[in-house]
């Protein structure tokens, strides 16, 4: 028996569309549909940390700019406190800004009331940050998140399943004027993401993204607590148990990108279709129910592929 067959016994017995890992670049295992774009849900946000990494190296976005200086508002009007929110603060989920976001609230639903939290002091997955987030980037560097992922990252990185007119840009503009950039990318691209990361912002010959931001953005920023197995770093999850330097990209439904030093990426994708995606960013009833892979579930076929990959 093959020592990969308890890693497909576990993936079958799941709703998995893609399972590829790779290691220094290399396929190792390659599972379904790897070649076929697939809705990303949150690791959208990882990537957006991705995008920033030049424009916050050059100057071109500065990390300690507040709202107010940046001018981001929002419908209904943002509070003093909420104005004096940074750049760093949105990347680490810790704005205090709880202002409904334009996607479908989720965890935001359980925020305390606004003005309570000043900037800085309370880490709290609010999809607000992430969607001011893409706002801000667009207005300082005058390019769209989609232009700039398509020149910076899926050019440079050799993107093989890249599709422009894929990506969109999703929310309820009457709730939110800072709508979501949802991602569609393949997991054999979205694996080029994590090799690139995992050397240091580099690809071929190309630095591609500054090394000091790889590291800076994978570090921790939000230590949350000794009973919890994930802190945060700049849009990024850092997970205690695989090992020091560990990050990952995590999405609902089940899309992973975990990526282990020195050089393993390994990326999980669960395709969930379009109008379940519009459903969600809407505010509607899901038309049909879908089945998710869940964290626990990702990591028990993480433990198998690690013990297959074992000398």
């Amino acid at each position: 028996m093959s020592a990969f067959q308890p890693v497909v016994d576990a993936l079958d017995a799941l709703p998995t569309t893609a399972f590829l890992v790779l290691n220094r670049g290399r396929v190792v295992f390659d599972h379904g549909e790897t070649s076929t774009p697939h809705f990303m849900a949150s690791a959208r946000k990882s990537i957006l940390s991705v995008l920033y990494g030049t424009a916050v190296t050059d100057g071109t976005i500065r990390l300690d700019a507040t709202l107010d200086e940046l001018g981001i508002d929002d419908t209904g009007g943002l509070l003093p406190q909420e104005r004096r929110a940074t750049v760093r603060d949105l990347l680490t989920s810790s704005s205090g800004v709880y202002h409904p976001p334009s996607t479908v609230a989720g965890p935001e639903e359980s925020a305390p009331p606004r003005g309570t939290q000043p900037p800085g002091t309370l880490f709290l997955y609010n999809n607000w940050d992430f969607n001011a987030l893409g706002t801000i980037f667009e207005r300082c560097t005058g390019r769209s998140v989609f232009t700039a992922l398509a020149e910076d990252l899926a050019a440079p990185v050799g993107f093989e399943d890249f599709d422009p007119a894929r990506q969109r840009l999703l929310g309820r503009p009457e709730v939110s004027e800072h709508l979501a950039h949802h991602i569609f990318l393949s997991a054999r691209d979205l694996g080029r993401i994590g090799t690139m990361m995992l050397q240091d912002g580099r690809w071929d010959d190309r630095q591609v993204v500054p090394a000091a931001w790889t590291s800076e953005s994978t570090s921790v920023q939000v230590n949350r607590g000794a009973d919890v197995q994930l802190d945060y770093g700049y849009l990024w999850w850092l997970p205690r148990l695989v090992g020091r330097g560990s990050f990952m990209a995590i999405g609902n439904f089940g899309q992973y990108l975990l990526c282990v030093p020195p050089g393993l990426a390994i990326v999980h994708l669960r395709a969930v279709p379009d109008d379940i995606v519009l459903a969600r960013t809407q505010g509607t009833p899901l038309p049909a129910p879908i089945d998710s892979v869940s964290p626990q579930q990702f990591m028990k076929v993480v433990r198998l592929m690690s013990a297959a990959l074992r000398p």
